[in-house]
């Protein structure tokens, strides 16, 4: 029982470090501009469940669905790269509400159609968390599932502590320092978009990891 306690630890706290829901907290903040703060609670619960439920996806059907469409990791950590860079650019240009589709529609309970992408997938729940979870998903008793659930509830229940809490602190924040942050945080995505691509080609044409 121990070994699995610690095994489940070990897995949760290298998938939240890969998930890493504190740097995404000025993207958040801009995407929940303009709502109230029940839309914003909201939002954040949307973004959590989102995340809970892509990684449970990727744990159970991933690489057989993958495998399916003949996609490799390789092109799908290339293809969020791409994402995640035109969203860092976006952002360094101050122009990530036009790359979003905000201002976006809230529907009737404040929640924007954007919610999901690019923020839950791929910039949460990404190639990096997705490839983790995959590979440590396997599972022969039923005890073994404990250490391959539970480390993604607990990462779903962080992001969602994580944003529930940036909820209250926007409002002691001036705007301008949000702005600074946020474009701070486009160069941090621009380089965490450039790796994800490195992984990715290293993964596809394996002759680029060669010294």
């Amino acid at each position: 029982m121990l070994a699995t306690a610690t095994l489940t630890l070990k897995k949760a706290i290298t998938l939240f470090a890969l998930v890493e829901p504190v740097a995404m907290i000025p993207i958040f903040v801009a995407m929940v501009e303009g709502l109230d703060n029940a839309g914003k609670v909201r939002f954040a619960r949307t973004i959590s469940v989102s995340v809970t439920i892509a990684l449970l996806a990727a744990a159970f059907l991933g690489m057989p669905f993958l495998a399916l469409l003949g996609v490799t990791l390789g092109a799908m950590q290339v293809g969020g790269g791409i994402i995640v860079l035109l969203l860092a650019i976006a952002m360094v240009l101050g122009k990530e509400t036009s790359f979003k589709g905000m201002p976006g529609t809230p529907d009737a309970h404040g929640v924007r159609d954007t919610a999901i992408v690019p923020l839950a997938i791929p910039l949460l729940a990404g190639p990096a968390a997705f490839s983790y979870v995959m590979a440590h998903s396997a599972w022969q008793h039923t005890e073994d599932l404990i250490h391959v659930l539970l480390p993604i509830l607990i990462v779903g229940f962080s992001c969602w502590l994580t944003f529930r809490i940036a909820c209250s602190a926007e409002r002691q924040i001036r705007k301008s320092t949000l702005d600074l942050v946020e474009r701070v945080g486009g160069f941090i995505l621009a380089a965490i978009a450039v790796e994800m691509m490195a992984t990715g080609l290293r993964g596809l044409f394996p002759a680029l990891s060669v010294p």
